[in-house]
């Protein structure tokens, strides 16, 4: 697959035109027709959270980490913590966003509240992220981390 930018003075600075060039219309191309329409849509803003008392409108950029305790979700934001009954799964397809990424079995942070990473035990790594919030980032899952963060 090749593919380029190209400056065009003549769009408006906020638009984007993909053009998808093929010898034909075969899966491949079809994939990333797909992955397009799915990214355009994944731009998701505010994300509606029911909790036990009432149904919350999240900012996705405030929150912070995704937590599993139990049979609760714990979604610590920049502006408290919300509890809900959601899953990490459908959780994590609901909020379709690349800037979330799974660190455990339990747990998704956003890269963007991202402080550092500290060595911890077994070969984990301990992420600090903003509000003192911290989690732990399994051997598993580190590949994926550090490739979301270009290392």
């Amino acid at each position: 697959m090749h593919y380029q930018f190209e400056e065009d003075s003549s769009l408006p600075k906020e638009a984007i035109e993909v053009l998808v060039r093929s010898g034909e219309c075969n899966q491949a191309v079809q994939e990333v027709l797909d992955y397009l329409a799915k990214f355009e849509q994944s731009r998701m803003e505010i994300l509606p959270v029911k909790t036990a008392v009432r149904t919350e409108l999240l900012r996705v950029s405030d929150l912070i980490l995704v937590d599993v305790d139990g049979t609760s979700l714990i979604l610590e934001t920049t502006n408290g913590r919300l509890i809900t009954t959601d899953r990490l799964y459908k959780f994590r397809e609901r909020l379709a966003n690349p800037d979330f990424v799974q660190v455990s079995k339990h747990a998704l942070i956003n890269i963007n509240h991202l402080k550092s990473l500290e060595n911890s035990f077994s070969g984990n790594m301990l992420a600090m992220l903003t509000n003192d919030v911290t989690t732990n980032v399994s051997r598993r899952y580190l590949s994926a981390l550090e490739k979301a963060l270009g290392l």
